[in-house]
């Protein structure tokens, strides 16, 4: 067994990447088992074949990596993994992940029956393949869409504009409430 306290934290990131795929690389070839500490949720969800989340010093969820994005047990692993809303609805937490947000502007109310939230974009950031839209709505400290670049051309938005917040039921996943 080889355990790895985060070794890779103090790379740059792109030698960060070349340095999970070869740790990835000898883990096969040894075929030993790796206990790899990381606060990298990137790094945990690239290299593991289990991940276990701990909070405060205990266990939360233990998962493939796969089951853990696709379905966080508690508001906490949501949001520590990233790339997750919390929404509290009359049923408890949900989570949505960010990409499975969709954005169109609002305006005087068009399409506003479709909405789940109507919100203020707060902030955009141009992130490559994507752009990271964040939204002010009264009651979440934290809302995040991920709008792909050729969808944000075809619909660029800008900081201040209202926009209607929509999802998929099946892209809400339900979440353990907190201890």
């Amino acid at each position: 067994m080889l355990l790895l306290d985060e070794p890779l934290s103090a790379l740059d990131p792109f030698l960060r990447v070349r340095m999970r795929a070869e740790l990835r690389r000898f883990q096969k070839q040894l075929n030993i088992p790796f206990i790899h500490v990381t606060h990298g949720q990137d790094e945990a969800l690239a290299l593991a074949d289990q991940v276990v989340v701990m909070n405060k010093g205990r266990i939360e969820q233990i998962a493939t990596p796969r089951d853990l994005f696709e379905k966080p047990a508690t508001e906490f692993i949501a949001r520590f993994l990233g790339g997750h809303n919390v929404i509290e609805t009359p049923l408890g937490p949900v989570a949505v992940r960010a990409d499975r947000i969709t954005l169109r502007r609002s305006m005087n109310g068009v399409g506003a029956n479709d909405a789940r939230l109507v919100a203020a974009v707060r902030a955009i950031e141009y992130q490559g393949a994507h752009y990271q839209v964040a939204l002010e709505h009264p009651g979440y400290s934290e809302l995040t869409a991920l709008v792909s670049d050729e969808n944000f051309a075809g619909e660029p938005l800008s900081v201040g504009d209202n926009v209607n917040v929509l999802w998929a039921d099946k892209d809400v996943h339900a979440l353990a409430p907190a201890p």
